[in-house]
C-alpha cells in the first residue's frame, strides 16, 4: 500500500478527488496524466478500496474515501510511518525506506 502514496499519479487522483467526485478524462485533463494511465491507477485505487465510485447519469465519477493522512519519515531508522482515516477506519503502515 504504501508504494501507492509514492506514486505520483496515484497521489494526485487520491487528492484531486477527496473534495469532489470527478470522472477519468476530468482527471486525466486536470493533473496531466495520461488516460490509460488514469485508468489503470483508478482501477488499482477501487481494489484497494481508496477510491469509491460514484454513478452520476451514464458515468462512473470516483471520490477518495481517505479523510485524514499523514506521513513521517525517520531517516535514523530508515522507516516512514503512515497514518491515516479512510471511511471511518484508522491505519496505521509502517515500513522501511530504502
Amino acid at each position: 500500500m504504501v508504494s501507492v502514496f509514492m506514486d505520483k499519479y496515484s497521489s494526485q487522483i487520491l487528492l484531486g478527488t477527496s473534495t469532489k467526485a470527478k470522472g477519468i478524462r476530468e482527471i486525466s485533463r486536470e493533473y496531466n496524466i495520461p488516460v490509460t494511465v488514469c485508468y489503470r491507477r483508478i482501477k488499482k485505487l477501487v481494489e484497494m478500496g481508496l477510491l469509491m465510485e460514484e454513478k452520476v447519469g451514464k458515468r462512473l465519477k470516483y471520490r477518495s474515501k481517505i479523510n485524514d493522512f499523514s506521513a513521517i519519515l525517520d531517516f535514523e531508522e530508515n522507516k516512514m510511518k503512515i497514518n491515516m482515516v479512510a471511511d471511518g477506519e484508522s491505519y496505521e503502515i509502517e515500513t522501511t525506506i530504502l
